[in-house]
């Protein structure tokens, strides 16, 4: 699948996949922190964003849009790829299968195993309110905007709803394939790639941010990632990019 992407910036090309109902722009402050640096390359996962929709969502398939998108730039050199949460999976999916054509790699508060039901809990609120909510009965942002914050009562929630919509002729819609990521979301939880028993043995770092319980251990990376380093991010959660910008860009700018 062709991925839209943006990018931006001079220097060694890098990666950065977000998460699930994130989008490429969710990252443009960290890509404005990196650009001196490197050439900055923001994709839309399949299924959002402006990227195609399709009825396949797997780590198997997202993993080879990565592939595909990589081939597709011509690249002088070899990208250093960046991953989140969902989109650390995908990043994790393309190492194992792929090793040869990435630099150096960076996975951000997530691990190589599957999430419970419990750990999902949120996400399932996010699919049934996009299953009920009809975007198409209002006639306004700010009317959109009232009647989501009277489910969601955060700044954040709001806001990955109003990303999620876009405006058309024919009125508001939703831009997410939200019904395909509902019906695959056991898959997007479990674990990245169909090579279980796959190894990566080269340099890469795992991010946890100090408030988050998504990377239990540094054990549970060495299984398949047996040089994986485990540096915790403090006063942030799981959206370190948008509680500790600074620091999770030093992180990358020193790693890759």
């Amino acid at each position: 699948m062709k991925l839209f992407f943006r990018d931006l910036g001079n220097g060694k090309p890098l990666i950065i996949a977000h998460g699930l109902w994130g989008a490429s722009d969710n990252w443009l402050p960290i890509a404005h922190l990196l650009e001196n640096q490197f050439k900055v390359i923001l994709p839309d996962a399949r299924n959002h964003g402006q990227s195609p929709h399709s009825a396949t969502m797997n780590y198997e398939a997202m993993s080879d849009d990565l592939i595909e998108l990589i081939g597709d730039l011509h690249l002088s050199e070899k990208p250093s790829i960046v991953g989140h949460s969902m989109g650390g999976k995908i990043v994790m999916a393309l190492l194992l299968k792929r090793p040869e054509i990435v630099d150096k790699a960076v996975i951000v508060d997530i691990a190589p195993i599957a999430y419970s039901a419990k750990d999902g809990g949120q996400h399932n609120k996010i699919i049934h309110f996009m299953q009920t909510f009809n975007p198409a009965d209002y006639d306004s942002w700010a009317g959109l905007r009232e009647a989501i914050g009277q489910h969601f009562h955060s700044e954040r929630g709001r806001q990955l709803f109003l990303k999620n919509i876009r405006r058309t002729p024919q009125g508001f819609q939703w831009k997410i394939n939200y019904p395909v990521i509902a019906t695959h979301f056991d898959e997007i939880s479990g674990c990245p790639g169909s090579l279980p028993h796959a190894t990566y043995d080269r340099e890469i770092l795992f991010l946890k941010g100090e408030h988050s319980n998504l990377i239990p251990d540094l054990a549970c990376l060495q299984k398949q990632f047996p040089t994986a380093r485990l540096l915790q991010i403090p006063r942030c959660g799981h959206w370190i990019h948008a509680e500790q910008p600074e620091m999770l860009a030093e992180a990358i700018r020193k790693h890759c």
